[in-house]
């Protein structure tokens, strides 16, 4: 179990209804739909009128005493409500209300900058906590970071790989009016989840806290900080890897291992560091790690890495600083070339990806620089926009034509009426008619305009809808920017499995969708890339692996295209999994596959790249080969 304290806002301007509406509206969209550009992904309004009315409409849609929607009602106020998918619990009126009655509180107290205060207590997969235990643990928190009594709403979510609950709660006591203290919130509440840990049988988790073989909370020495806010934001909005995340996975357990040791000095952490890139130099009263390609990279905090990479604690064991012996120098092509005694073995990329990270580096950065095209695309598209509209030309010229129609009937009356005074009457009725027609035609260009600023073409398409309407295409930049978006947010409502059978390949193997005739080929929201013959899905390409579906009819040719689509990867991990029945009859396919299509399909498991003959065929060209050698005259060396 572990609790998140989220970052609040640095101006103070943390909203109740966004935030409750956040927690109990989940509106999502749906990521097993299919990609069409008739239905595009349009951001919901984050306008707090918008917001409150979507709130008063759900917790009101059955505000009936013999609601459905009302799970229980207890005697101390508390009430439980399921508003559509979300359970939630509130000790306030209701839930349509509890934002305002948040608000009437908090402006009770003047100090209090920002009364908003957001947690989330996280369950792992393997925990599936009851409703009443998690709002008991809920309570619970609330009662050791003394804001117990306290406006709140409580709200589980169970639309992510994880079970979890959101904490919604004013700072402001509704009784005192004070503030409750804040200070080191997020230490208070790790030591509470392993109390309710204790409480309730759960598994233990990590944090700054643990359980000792006694069964004693204690704290825990060796744990590891969390990743810096920056660092967080940049990997979850991006799909960036960090300097933070770069450094832990090439640098925390090799230093770790050398503090083990106990018999180091300052060049031999240095070593650790600049073999990674990286450069461990002071900063004020502290240390802080560099990119060493990168000056004008942010750097981190030594002791975010390891908690014992401090300048006091390795001055105490190890002596003085000492700086890192690495030297910059311009070669004759005028490049800037780093020169150390250790050699640098990797270095941070700010382009590449998180989720990448276990890829084949070629095709790591392969795949940045085809989401980077993707982007500048992107802002080629939004430039060269033009919004629908009539312009100032167009308007002048049919005032013109209304002004020329009056005219000429004011000559016709000219020319036909001969009473000076019957004309000059005439000309006045005509004016009257003319400023009608006028206001006419300015209400008529009002309503067309306000037409085509309601029309799905009156503005530029955001960066997530765009990149849709590219995947509808095939473009198989958009569809791993799907995956990317899917990767993120670990939504339950992908694309279900087709089949336990699949075909697995590398990590970050996307390809364009291929086009076969018989197959109809549909891009969901999530990436997913889903292959239909007789209006049913046989294929599903996840770039991951490949799904094939059990269809004894047309086993054949479903097999058949799922090895095609094996064949245009990239081959550095092809492996077949599933039943025993499926494994085996693939693997004596793949041969017939091979001579008939003119393509090998790289198995690259030993066991089964011998069943399917490679191993063999392998070893009859050796043989070949040699005997070809051994018949081969002999031919004396030529003189030099």
């Amino acid at each position: 179990m572990l609790a998140v304290v989220a970052e609040r806002r640095r101006d103070g301007k943390s909203s109740f209804v966004q935030l409750v509406s956040y927690t109990i509206l989940r509106n999502d969209v749906e990521m097993s739909e299919t990609l069409s550009p008739e239905r595009p992904f349009v951001r919901k309004s984050r306008s707090e009128d918008k917001i409150f009315n979507d709130l008063v409409g759900y917790a009101t849609r059955n505000a009936l005493p013999d609601s459905q929607d009302v799970i229980a009602t207890f005697p101390d106020g508390r009430q439980q409500v399921r508003c559509d998918k979300v359970i939630c619990e509130t000790n306030c009126f209701s839930l349509a209300t509890a934002s305002t009655e948040m608000d009437m509180v908090a402006v009770q107290n003047t100090r209090c900058n920002d009364p908003v205060y957001h947690a989330i207590l996280s369950w792992p997969e393997s925990e599936r906590p009851t409703p009443d235990q998690i709002f008991d643990s809920a309570r619970h928190c609330l009662k050791r970071l003394g804001m117990e009594g306290h406006q709140y709403v409580f709200a589980i979510h169970d639309d992510t790989d994880n079970l979890h609950c959101h904490l919604t709660v004013n700072r402001i006591n509704p009784v005192s009016y004070k503030a409750a203290s804040l200070y080191n919130d997020h230490f208070t509440l790790d030591r509470t989840c392993r109390e309710l840990e204790l409480r309730n049988g759960w598994k233990h988790d990590n944090g700054p806290y643990m359980v000792n073989d006694e069964g004693a909370i204690v704290r825990n020495r060796r744990f590891y900080k969390s990743a810096p806010s920056a660092a967080r934001q940049l990997e979850h909005f991006s799909d960036k890897e960090s300097l933070f995340s770069y450094a832990v996975e090439h640098c925390r357990e090799k230093i770790d291992t050398l503090f083990m040791q106990g018999n180091y000095g300052w060049d031999e952490v240095h070593d650790v560091l600049v073999s990674a890139g990286l450069e461990l130099k002071q900063k004020g009263e502290g240390l802080a790690i560099y990119d060493v390609g990168d000056a004008g990279q942010r750097p981190i905090k030594a002791s975010d890495l390891h908690p014992e990479l401090t300048l006091a604690c390795q001055q105490e064991l190890i002596g003085a600083f000492n700086p890192a012996t690495i030297h910059r120098e311009t070669n004759a092509a005028g490049n800037q070339v780093l020169l150390s005694t250790v050699d640098i073995h990797s270095q941070y990329d700010d382009l590449l990806h998180r989720r990448d990270k276990d890829a084949r580096y070629e095709r790591r950065v392969q795949r940045a620089v085809a989401r980077q095209d993707l982007i500048a695309d992107y802002k080629a598209y939004k430039a060269a926009f033009v919004r629908p509209g009539i312009s100032a030309d167009v308007t002048r010229g049919r005032f013109r034509e209304l002004a020329a129609r009056y005219r000429i009937c004011k000559n016709n009356v000219r020319m036909t009426e001969r009473d000076p005074l019957l004309r000059k009457l005439m000309f006045r009725a005509l004016e009257v008619e003319k400023m009608k027609d006028s206001a006419a035609l300015r209400l008529q260009l009002r309503d067309e305009r306000k037409a085509l600023k309601e029309r799905p073409d009156s503005r530029p398409l955001s960066y997530r809808a765009w990149v849709e309407v590219q995947a509808t295409q095939h473009n198989a930049a958009a569809i791993s920017q799907l995956r990317g978006w899917a990767y993120r947010e670990k939504r339950r409502n992908r694309t279900a499995a087709i089949s336990g059978n699949i075909i697995l390949h590398s990590v970050a193997d996307d390809i364009r969708p291929s086009q076969i005739r018989g197959y109809d080929t549909q891009v969901k929201r999530d990436g997913a890339v889903v292959y239909s013959s007789g209006g049913k899905p046989v294929l599903l390409d996840r770039g991951l692996y490949v799904e094939v579906a059990e269809a004894p009819a047309e086993r054949g040719k479903n097999l058949a295209m799922a090895l095609h689509i094996t064949g245009e990867k990239s081959g550095e991990t092809v492996e077949v999994r599933g039943d025993k029945a499926f494994v085996q009859g693939t693997i004596n396919y793949i041969p017939h596959f091979n001579a008939s299509s003119g393509k090998t399909v790289p198995l690259t498991h030993p066991a089964q790249r011998e069943q399917a003959g490679y191993t063999k065929n392998m070893q009859s060209e050796q043989d070949a080969t040699r005997s070809a050698n051994s018949l081969r005259p002999h031919q004396p060396p030529k003189p030099r």
